[in-house]
């Protein structure tokens, strides 16, 4: 906490800050606070939270207790498959952002979820299945872990920012990652829970996975291309498209 405060004292603002703090033009009026939920860049941002936030709660929360307490597994494995798993993240995560800088974030938002969604019922196979061997149970695991947790994490926090544009982008951003995190890896392991011992299966979990990477699918396939995007912008991104007007046609003179 000391060292988050001192952190905070010392950091600057950003330059988009400054720039719109040092000019002279005068400050628009606040845009109503239920605006935000009439904004298309809103829901996108939400959507795309909602597949990564549900993912985790879904893999680090519940399938670890889900392995050990439900299937009688060694408690190392999920633990160390998920030490393991976010320890490759040091690599994984700044690949990815390097990634999305040099070809967007569309690209990699679109081909972590598709990973997600074609690997969640071969890897769940293999996680919940006592006959492998436990380190193909925690490649399993980690394979997942950083397709459809890991990655979307890596592209999450910059891609939202450069959904917004500067007048709402902090409460924009913020309002959009707490409703999404809030309602998918809250109610995510609770659902799972109850889908779980009503089928007896590990079945729930796998389409949950499948379920959350594809509104975060949809939510990439929808949105604007923002990288490199003018951050000092007003509006939002996908209200900030450019619209094609039609030239008046001539009238005709009898």
């Amino acid at each position: 906490m000391v060292f988050a405060i001192w952190l905070r004292m010392n950091l600057k603002e950003s330059p988009v800050f400054e720039k719109v703090n040092d000019s002279n033009q005068p400050t628009a009026k606040p845009a109503p606070a239920g605006s935000m939920f009439q904004s298309k860049s809103f829901w996108l941002a939400t959507g795309l939270r909602f597949g990564q936030a549900g993912n985790s709660g879904l893999i680090q929360t519940f399938l670890a207790g889900y392995l050990v307490q439900t299937l009688l597994f060694n408690k190392a494995i999920p633990t160390d498959a998920l030490m393991i798993s976010s320890i490759l993240g040091f690599m994984t995560i700044p690949f990815l952002g390097w990634l999305s800088d040099k070809i967007g974030r569309r690209i990699p938002y679109i081909i972590m979820n598709t990973s997600a969604i074609v690997l969640a019922w071969p890897m769940l196979s293999i996680i919940v299945d006592k006959s492998y061997a436990p380190s193909t149970i925690m490649v399993a695991l980690i394979v997942i872990h950083n397709c459809a947790v890991l990655g979307l994490f890596a592209l999450e926090n910059i891609t939202m920012a450069e959904m917004f544009g500067c007048k709402n982008r902090f409460t924009r951003m913020a309002i959009s990652k707490e409703i999404g995190g809030l309602i998918a890896s809250g109610f995510g392991p609770i659902l799972a829970g109850i889908f779980c011992t009503m089928t007896e299966s590990w079945y729930p979990i796998a389409i949950m996975i499948m379920v959350y990477s594809v509104i975060g699918l949809i939510s990439a396939l929808k949105m604007p291309e923002v990288k490199d995007r003018d951050l000092s912008a007003l509006e939002d991104a996908a209200e900030d498209q450019p619209r094609v007007v039609r030239a008046a046609q001539p009238s005709r003179s009898l």
